[in-house]
């Protein structure tokens, strides 16, 4: 699971901010306004004066801070943080709709109980998710 966090997602958010190889956005239209990036990290940083450490690590300005973000800092703000302040704030939906589908297969897979049939259906998930990313 750490890979997904401090790989996927960290690469998404270099992707969505710009940052990610040099790559521009070809066709799409995924890239953050830098304004609406600087926010986001913003609004993340100062999210920690209100969650309970309980939670873990205050979360740092995704924007801003690349280094003090580790796996769990990556997942609470994907799973917690990043459906909320992520809304509306793709020029198209399908960005925002295609994260909150690895969202809610990052929640499967660290659920309590995990039974055996629903193992094919992450399985299938993913496989789907990765093929709409790579489109």
């Amino acid at each position: 699971m750490h890979l997904i966090y401090e790989n996927l997602i960290k690469n998404i958010v270099l992707l969505w901010s710009g940052n990610f190889k040099n790559l521009d956005e070809g066709s799409g239209t995924y890239h953050l306004d830098p304004k609406v990036w600087e926010a986001i990290g913003a609004a993340t940083a100062a999210s920690g004066s209100t969650i309970p450490s309980a939670f873990g690590a205050r979360p740092p300005n995704v924007a801003e801070d690349k280094t003090a973000t580790t796996a769990e800092t990556w997942s609470f703000w994907a799973l917690f943080l990043a459906p909320v302040l992520l809304r509306k704030r793709f020029r198209t939906d399908i960005y925002y709709n295609h994260f909150i589908d690895i969202v809610h297969i990052l929640w499967l897979c660290i659920e309590f109980e995990l039974p055996r049939n629903k193992i094919p259906v992450i399985r299938m998930a993913v496989a789907r998710w990765v093929e709409e990313y790579e489109r």
